[in-house]
């Protein structure tokens, strides 16, 4: 869907998710600190109800959500818990993806079912942290931004290793680090956008690039001059890139 450039929003919202009033809570018509969604192609959201330790699914105007992964408040590292998720998408059959942050690993849920397996995990070559945001290509390659260690690690099908995409050197104000990423974004071209927190800048990283340029934000440099960023956590690209 294409937003013309003269589009204007209402200013006030509807709560199309949790409470109104601002309660948290553990029954379906509640969420309690959710961090991350997902919005698919029929317009049905996916919530990272991270403090309830689950992923709630809510069709277009519906009141109530669904449990579609975790055990509501009992975070674990059984194949139907999890720990704080912060990252969910949809892949290409219908599968519920999530980061499940603290578990460190990335969990695959079929549709209809509550038993997770998993997809992508730490490892002693490729360790991975604790996960921000996660994104799914095309061609169902999953991207996770990897705060931790400062980096975004992407995972092929049928592989349970990352593959280290971008941020290849650290924790830095560098071209080819990140300080702190939190929210990630892949176009179809596979062109990466990554909200680099710590360093108050969106860089974007071309395919199979080395390091990244800066398309938002004065590295280093927070404020509320229109030219600055303070601590972004979050990025999208419209069609008109």
């Amino acid at each position: 869907m294409k937003i013309p450039p003269c589009a204007t929003w209402d200013p006030n919202g509807v709560t199309i998710a949790g409470n109104a009033n601002g309660n948290s809570g553990t029954n379906l018509r509640s969420l309690n600190k959710p961090v991350t969604i997902f919005i698919d192609n029929n317009y049905t959201l996916y919530v990272c109800d991270r403090d309830n330790h689950r992923v709630m699914k809510y069709y277009e105007n519906a009141v109530n959500g669904i449990i579609v992964a975790g055990d509501t408040g009992n975070p674990g590292s059984s194949a139907t818990r999890l720990n704080e998720p912060k990252g969910v998408a949809v892949d290409q059959e219908g599968g519920v993806v999530v980061a499940d942050s603290l578990n460190y690993r990335i969990q695959r849920f079929t549709p209809g079912s509550l038993t997770g397996v998993k997809i992508g995990h730490s490892t002693a070559t490729t360790p991975l942290g604790e996960t921000r945001e996660l994104r799914i290509d095309v061609n169902n390659v999953v991207y996770v931004t990897d705060s931790d260690y400062s980096r975004i690690v992407k995972f092929f099908p049928g592989s349970l290793v990352g593959t280290i995409v971008a941020g290849t050197a650290g924790t830095g104000p560098g071209a080819n680090q990140f300080d702190k990423p939190y929210g990630t974004f892949v176009n179809e071209s596979k062109i990466l956008y990554v909200a680099d927190n710590g360093n108050h800048r969106i860089q974007r990283w071309m395919p199979a690039a080395n390091s990244g340029t800066t398309v938002a934000g004065i590295t280093g440099s927070s404020g509320p001059g229109l030219k600055r960023l303070n601590t972004p956590i979050a990025v999208a690209v419209d069609n008109n890139g």
